[in-house]
């Protein structure tokens, strides 16, 4: 009889954990599908089990992409909710540059991450807007570190990114970037970047 009930536990553990599993990626389509300015965005992702990333490119609720990761690594289904914040540094652009953009910021991009155990699949969406901006899959997550290049205006970068090409390096992607040779360019989305040793201007 014991037996019988510890069976019946197990059980019930089970299917409750599968249903808050499944309820609480549908929270994150939920959130990533709301429509807000971006400062409101802002907040909402802040009180939210989602990862942000503040308009000085520093990451909150990292402790939620490393079980996102984790499960990655057992190649199990997960999902994660990224929310990327820009605001227009004055300090580092024309004048001219900045009076032609001042409007249209700030801006927060949902980036919504799902992984089925054998590839990623991402869609973003600019919290203002209804319109889907892209949706992609990947094969490959990549974890890149490093330092900073002297001109940037933080000292290190902790960076993940989808890719297509396992063999992918952050070099080859950011020439890519700049390269007016259109095969250099790099297929891939940057979905975690944490900017490390803000310097100060």
């Amino acid at each position: 009889m014991k037996r019988i009930i510890a069976i019946l536990i197990a059980a019930l553990f089970a299917v409750t954990l599968a249903a808050c599993s499944k309820s609480g990626a549908k929270n994150l389509e939920e959130l990533f599908q709301t429509v807000l300015p971006a400062d409101e965005a802002l907040a909402l992702a802040k009180d939210s089990e989602a990862v942000v990333f503040d308009e000085r490119g520093r990451a909150s609720g990292k402790d939620v992409w490393d079980a996102f990761c984790a499960k990655v690594e057992n190649q199990s289904p997960a999902t994660v909710l990224c929310a990327h914040y820009y605001v227009l540094d004055k300090d580092h652009m024309t004048e001219e540059a900045y009076e032609k953009e001042k409007d249209e910021y700030p801006r927060l991009f949902f980036y919504l991450v799902e992984y089925d155990g054998k590839q990623f699949s991402v869609k973003t969406r600019d919290s203002a807007s209804e319109t889907i901006d892209s949706s992609e899959t990947f094969k490959y997550m990549l974890h890149f570190t490093g330092k900073a290049p002297s001109r940037a205006l933080y000292s290190e970068y902790d960076n993940y990114v989808l890719v297509d090409d396992p063999s992918a390096t952050w070099e080859s992607i950011e020439e890519g970037l700049y390269s007016s040779q259109s095969d250099a360019y790099v297929k891939h989305c940057t979905v975690y970047s944490d900017c490390i040793g803000r310097k100060e201007s």
